[in-house]
């Protein structure tokens, strides 16, 4: 008897890829009724299950897609292993909120205190977040540092074409003298 479960993937597809070890693992645990079918669409027999998988469900051609025939549940897009299992299972998979956006600032148009209450409104949001930002964000410190010397090196920059002129001089004659 052939496995109900279907993973529809496609060559070139990076998320398809990024998913098939977990699904190879989950396959070790299961015997031969229960094994995950891996699809590749690029094959004309399982674009045709695909196919027809996308219209009865009134899906978008969406790669990577897991398919349950028996109760007739869909899986689309990347998941990680610990969501594709309660798939398997039949348990409700929770959605990912999406953060809020991370406060904006300003750096042509604003004052220190201006920076003093995107500071505040930061630490706020990382605050509120903390639990589900992805790993890569950098953390609140080094947030607030790098706008801090942006903001500084925007108040501190010459503003007229003779002052930036001088300030290269300088530079020139700073670097003159240490060649020398």
């Amino acid at each position: 008897m052939a496995s109900p479960i279907y993973f529809f993937t496609r060559s070139g597809c990076v998320w398809c890829q990024k998913m098939k070890p977990s699904i190879d693992e989950i396959n070790k645990t299961l015997n031969d009724e229960q094994k995950i079918q891996i699809h590749s669409i690029d094959e004309q027999k399982s674009k045709v299950i695909y196919d027809s998988v996308v219209r009865m469900n009134k899906l978008q051609n969406v790669v990577p897609l897991m398919y349950n025939s028996n109760i007739g549940t869909t899986l689309l897009g990347y998941k990680d292993k610990k969501d594709i299992q309660k798939f398997l299972r039949a348990e409700p998979i929770s959605t990912k909120q999406p953060l809020t956006p991370l406060p904006h600032f300003q750096i042509e148009n604003s004052s220190k205190k201006d920076f003093d209450n995107w500071k505040k409104s930061v630490t706020l949001w990382y605050e509120e977040n903390e639990s589900r930002l992805p790993t890569n964000v950098i953390s609140k410190d080094k947030m607030i540092d790098m706008v801090y010397k942006q903001f500084m090196a925007h108040r501190t920059k010459p503003t007229t074409v003779e002052s930036r002129l001088d300030a290269l001089e300088h530079k020139v004659d700073q670097i003159l003298k240490k060649i020398s």
